[in-house]
């Protein structure tokens, strides 16, 4: 046991902890290299390199952070491509430099796109691995299919979600079937979806927008407070979501651990949230 300090905004106080709650949060890639993508661009591998790029920088940005003391927030990452077969490219990996390794190491595989049997490959793999983990996957596809041997997508992602895992659905480029995104994308579709792509319009670069987006959604836009956001900002935006309240104290909790009770006044609060989902509060409880 041992006496930290703790703040919360202007009134600060000593508290007693035992040791620290680990909080392993693991990312999964689900990565489309069918021939609809690879022929998107000339030569036909330029498009499946991109995304070998946009996934390092994008987890470059998520690192293991110690929260007040209490929460030891760590992260891990595996990945798998497809078209119609799924290969899996990355077990889960607490290691960047292993998971970049084998992530340079996939090229397209081409033929058809069989989407919902990706999906459901990457929840085996994370249910297999880490069930009671909070996960995440970032699938990248345009949103086409060739056939749903698997059940079909939105079958699929449902089912993932019924888990617990939260589904970002992220397209390689501007060529795109919006309504197959928004069947594997959690909802809202603002957090989980929101024009996400993988490179800028027009040209095959790093679309840094979407990362910071999907890692700092609303910090450009809204002066709320977050506690998280200094010490892992990644995927914890959910907590911006409690609705249209005029003032709202929460006690949070995350990884078992309860946080000290939070309130702010809608003026910083309203325009930076509009929803609170039921994966979300699986994982994290809250209560006024």
């Amino acid at each position: 046991m041992k006496l930290i300090h703790q703040r919360i905004g202007n009134k600060s106080r000593w508290i007693w902890t035992v040791g620290k709650t680990d909080c392993p949060i693991n990312v999964y890639f689900v990565i489309d290299t069918s021939e609809s993508i690879a022929l998107q661009t000339v030569p036909i591998q330029s498009l499946v390199d991109h995304m070998k790029e946009f996934i390092p920088e994008f987890i470059s940005q998520l690192e293991n952070e110690v929260y007040q003391g209490q929460v030891s927030m760590t992260w891990q990452f595996g990945g798998l491509h497809y078209s119609d077969v799924v290969e899996i490219y990355s077990p889960l990996t607490s290691s960047k430099d292993t998971y970049i390794n084998k992530l340079r190491g996939i090229s397209y595989i081409g033929r058809g796109t069989f989407t919902d049997c990706a999906i459901s490959n990457m929840t085996d793999q994370i249910m297999k691995h880490t069930p009671h983990e909070v996960n995440f996957a970032v699938v990248i596809t345009d949103g086409h299919v060739t056939g749903s041997p698997c059940g079909g997508m939105k079958m699929q992602a449902d089912l993932a979600r019924s888990k617990g895992i939260k589904l970002f659905a992220v397209a390689p480029s501007q060529l795109i079937f919006e309504p197959g995104l928004q069947e594997i994308a959690n909802t809202p579709y603002e957090l989980y979806r929101n024009n996400y792509a993988t490179t800028k319009k027009d040209a095959l670069e790093v679309n840094d927008e979407t990362i910071k987006k999907i890692i700092k959604p609303g910090l450009s836009q809204s002066p709320l407070p977050l506690p998280l956001a200094p010490a892992a900002p990644v995927f914890f935006h959910f907590l911006w979501c409690m609705g249209n309240r005029t003032s709202f104290p929460l006690t949070i909790h995350i990884c078992g651990l309860q946080l000290p009770q939070i309130s702010w006044e809608a003026s910083n609060s309203v325009s930076a949230a509009r929803h609170i989902t039921s994966a979300t509060t699986a994982h994290f409880p809250w209560d006024r």
